[in-house]
């Protein structure tokens, strides 16, 4: 569990990455690529079929929908 979030609740930093405690008490965060242009998102759990627990995109809006997938899927 995120310690100082409590399920449900997100932040983001000023660089506009994104930090959160899913539903389920998961680990989220949205963070700019260093390698090459674009968006991780992850979830610190084991993925299932229906919900991938980490997503690489170039697009924002991409990466904010499913940072916010993720916070309810987990």
């Amino acid at each position: 569990m995120v310690h100082h979030l409590q399920p449900g609740q997100s932040e983001a930093k000023d660089n506009g990455e994104r930090l959160g405690c899913s539903a389920g008490g998961r680990l989220v965060q949205l963070r700019r690529r260093v390698s090459e242009p674009g968006f991780v998102v992850t979830v610190d759990a084991e993925p299932r079929p229906d919900v991938p627990a980490e997503l690489i995109t170039h697009d924002w809006a991409a990466a904010n929908a499913a940072f916010d997938r993720l916070m309810r899927a987990y």
